[in-house]
């Protein structure tokens, strides 16, 4: 069996569909994921994806909790918060509660390399990465990292503030190959098995100028909730080709990161792509 670690992509509600298809991995392979990966990066609901594969919990189980609490984590403020201009969409609170009880102790405490994105709003420098030099508790670090701006309230602490991590970094594959080139010494023979939870759609078909509005409708709907392909292009390039496997279907439409009446579709999607590309995906593994 081949050393590999896994990155997940943000992308909301639609994180239910890498998890389908890594349950079925799970049965092909035989066992969990947790035993077989040495290292994960997420990114906003991938960011709960990979702390919770860290903490040991299967992807099999990890369905369920996804099925069983979206319609709880996406839960709208009532009508008059929501009238306040800078009030998001959704209570976090739910969200909160169901970190809290799945992600115990500090990102220190971490066996495996375990790498979350958040933007830090008012630091130095907008990237921030949580990982086991962190005496951070867990639950805070990838709650962080789903503060989706308009979405999500951001998160403050100790007077510092964050927000979703896919405001720099929607694709983790790069800050996963930096981190265990840090910590790791054998880090060219781990592999990358990345997920790209918001699925391979085309981009807005709009041309010409725009003003400040439509200028950051367009970033936010483009580049922040959509995963674009340099950090796999670059990590294709340092680690060889055949060493970085991007689980992405194809589809030809976006689907918007909190409409839960898609949710079987978007199975549907991640279960033809398995039958697709399975047997790949388990080679990529084993070999």
């Amino acid at each position: 069996m081949a050393k590999f670690a896994i990155s997940v992509n943000g992308g909301g509600a639609l994180g239910i569909g890498p998890l389908h298809f890594m349950r079925r991995l799970e049965e092909s392979l035989g066992k969990p994921l947790p035993k077989l990966a040495v290292a994960y990066a997420g990114t906003s609901t991938g960011a709960i994806i990979a702390a919770c594969l860290s903490e040991g919990i299967k992807a099999y189980d990890l369905f369920d909790l996804y099925d069983k609490n979206l319609s709880k984590i996406f839960t709208k403020y009532p009508w008059y918060k929501r009238l306040q201009p800078s009030c998001p969409t959704y209570d976090n609170s739910n969200l909160k509660k169901l970190l809290k009880e799945k992600l115990i102790g500090k990102c220190k405490d971490w066996s495996k390399p375990t790498y979350i994105t958040t933007t830090f709003m008012n630091g130095e420098s907008v990237e921030k990465v949580w990982d086991k030099k962190d005496d951070q508790d867990k639950w805070f670090a990838v709650l962080s990292s789903t503060a989706a701006p308009t979405y999500f309230d951001v998160l403050s602490k100790d007077g510092k503030y964050y927000c979703d991590g896919g405001m720099w970094s929607n694709s983790p594959i790069m800050v996963l190959e930096s981190g265990l080139k840090r910590d790791c010494p054998k880090w060219k023979d781990v592999k990358i098995l990345s997920f790209n939870t918001g699925m391979d759609t085309p981009n807005d078909d709009t041309k010409g100028n725009r003003n400040l509005l439509q200028w950051g409708e367009y970033i936010l709907d483009n580049w922040v909730a959509r995963a674009g392909k340099s950090d796999l292009f670059e990590a294709q390039a340092n680690l060889g080709k055949d060493n970085v496997y991007e689980v992405s279907p194809k589809v030809k439409k976006k689907y918007k990161m909190d409409d839960l009446s898609i949710k079987d579709e978007v199975i549907r999607i991640w279960d033809d792509e398995f039958n697709r590309i399975g047997k790949d995906v388990v080679k990529f593994i084993k070999d």
